[in-house]
């Protein structure tokens, strides 16, 4: 059995002595090894006994065979029970490791391979045989990395085959924050826990003695019961809305809202980055819909000077203040629009604000933006399209519980997890991420949900699959926030999980696709890499972070996390793509 690792350079007295121990036991063949690396302590284990079959006796002799790892290396690995491995080096031979004069990426990180080694073999029972060191890397590849101006231990990076070995790591125990990577935990977890046909069910109560009269009127409440559905848009309010006033029923006293399957998210969206209008900074809620969001829709207003705004839905007097200013001139605009809104208190509280001046040239453009809490978007919109389908609201909508003597009289059930779970990863939607962790937390462990039990929800399901969740924080499962870590090895650990269970397609499936859809659109679009990578991107103004799957030439499938944590971590993407390039030319 041969196998191949790459080691920095040690000295020659140690080379030697080493050396001359490994022969005394190659000869003996009796010894057994004592030490493991683990890539964190540095200290050997206990030596244990191994018992034999027959009770009160333990085994003396235990099988140990010295194989060749590499020129340059050996090691100790006993059979049967578990592995125990003790990195011998010996005198290196030319062609392999750090070679005379290499700088960067490549002499950083052969010198740390061989802990990398230990690392991948005792923490994630990864094959010790096939660590490289960046140095095996194309000089072009390197030279991308060096370019980049961040030090080598900002990066987390693990390349293997799918059911294969390891083909190149770095750092792969170190703790990272993946940004938006962490939904893949998220969306694995609860396909894997849930099933990719579990479906959100929103719920119509009346009261068991409500009555109508002719007038298609009921003085008893309507109580509405929300189930943390992520998908429910407008549309689909609509069409529930007309399914009940079918049934007979037009004109309403109160309407209820129960909320109670998810505990109440007190967080401040603007906390993360004082942008408390942008959608995805948005409160996941059992009862939203559009994800509390509306669409602003802005057209070059030439008469009156300024752009007109419309809202979808068409809502009314929402809490807008300000204007934008109509200009001539080249269109400057950011792709989201950013600069063009920011928020103000007003007397009735926070309001979104219009702002700044902006070119005719950009043409009629819509962008979404948050008006105000859940519950006063839910409200506002229930109430304006319950009446524009032909009801009235005489009293008022709020908060309160279901009662036990309701009975049901509409459902309404949200697409299958399956397809929920490719907008969250191909488009990297925070609010659906977050209110599928609170999900699986209440199925898991009951209701109210929360952040916490969503999270132990995905560290137990990962801890039962293998993963070495270690130096794992969740927090709310979407990535958006500045604790949230995860380790390239666990996360590869997890994508050979995902790569053997049946649910493989599905879950790949939600990944954006190398320069067709989603985060992925615009990237490797050329010929050779195009719809050959399956990817969950993470971006935060400290983080890049990409995890998924290659197919190569070859015909192989490689999987492949990098992250990065730094203040420059965006200027790595282009190092990312050439590795992707390069696992594809396999």
């Amino acid at each position: 059995m041969r196998m191949t690792i790459f080691n920095g350079v040690r000295s020659s007295a140690i080379r030697l002595s080493v050396l001359v121990c490994l022969v005394i036991v190659s000869l003996t063949l009796a010894l057994p090894a004592h030490a493991r690396e683990s890539g964190t302590s540095g200290k050997p284990q206990t030596k244990k006994k191994i018992t034999s079959g027959k009770k009160g006796k333990a085994s003396t002799k235990r099988k140990t065979a010295t194989i060749l790892v590499a020129p340059g290396d050996e090691f100790e690995f006993n059979r049967p029970g578990a592995l125990d491995v003790k990195i011998m080096p010996t005198t290196p031979k030319g062609g392999l490791g750090v070679k005379k004069g290499n700088t960067g990426l490549g002499a950083a990180a052969a010198a740390q391979s061989q802990a990398d080694a230990g690392d991948l073999l005792n923490i994630y029972g990864f094959p010790i045989a096939s660590i490289k060191s960046a140095d095996h890397l194309p000089e072009r590849i390197q030279a991308r990395w060096d370019k980049t101006g961040v030090p080598l231990s900002s990066l987390s990076l693990l390349i293997k085959e799918a059911g294969g070995p390891v083909v190149l790591a770095i750092n792969p125990t170190t703790p990272r924050n993946p940004a938006s990577v962490m939904k893949m935990l998220t969306t694995w977890a609860a396909l894997n826990r849930l099933g990719s046909q579990y479906t959100w069910k929103t719920q119509v109560y009346i009261d068991r003695r409500a009555r109508f009269d002719v007038s298609q009127a009921m003085r008893t409440p309507l109580y509405i019961k929300g189930g943390g559905d992520p998908a429910l848009n407008y549309h689909d309010l609509r069409q529930m809305i007309r399914a009940i006033q079918e049934k007979g029923l037009r004109h309403l006293s109160d309407v209820i809202v129960d909320r109670s399957l998810f505990a109440p998210i007190f967080t401040d969206p603007g906390d993360f980055d004082g942008s408390p209008e942008r959608p995805y900074n948005a409160n996941p809620d059992a009862m939203m819909v559009n994800l509390g969001a509306i669409m602003l829709n802005f057209k070059p207003d030439r008469d009156a000077g300024n752009w007109a705004v419309s809202f979808e839905p068409d809502i009314l007097n929402p809490p807008i203040a300000g204007h934008l200013g109509l200009t001539s001139g080249a269109c400057i605009k950011s792709r989201t629009g950013s600069e063009l809104t920011g928020t103000v208190q007003t007397e009735s509280g926070r309001a979104l604000q219009l702002k700044g001046d902006l070119s005719a040239a950009c043409g009629q453009f819509s962008i979404y933006r948050l008006i105000g809490p859940q519950s006063y978007v839910f409200s506002t919109i229930f109430e304006r399209l319950w009446t524009a389908e032909g009801g009235t609201i005489s009293g008022v909508i709020r908060d309160g519980l279901v009662p036990e003597r309701a009975v049901l009289l509409q459902t309404r059930s949200s697409p299958p997890l399956d397809q929920v779970i490719q907008t969250i990863n191909k488009y990297s939607n925070n609010v659906m991420a977050k209110t599928l962790l609170l999900t699986l937390g209440q199925e898991l462990y009951g209701a109210p949900a929360t952040f916490e039990k969503g999270s132990q929800a995905v560290l137990d399901t990962l801890r039962k699959q293998g993963v070495n969740i270690g130096a794992y924080t969740v927090m709310n499962g979407s990535g958006l926030s500045r604790e949230g870590r995860i380790t390239a090895g666990g996360q590869a650990q997890m994508l050979e999980a995902i790569w053997a269970s049946p649910l493989r397609d599905a879950f790949i499936d939600s990944l954006s696709v190398t320069g067709v859809d989603g985060t992925m659109r615009r990237r490797l679009t050329d010929r050779t890499a195009k719809g050959r990578g399956h990817f969950k991107t993470g971006t935060l103004g400290n983080a890049s972070a990409l995890s998924g799957y290659v197919t190569a030439a070859n015909g192989k499938t490689y999987i492949l996390v990098s992250l990065v944590n730094d203040v420059a971590a965006l200027k790595t993407k282009p190092f990312v793509d050439a590795l992707i390039q390069w696992l594809i030319a396999q």
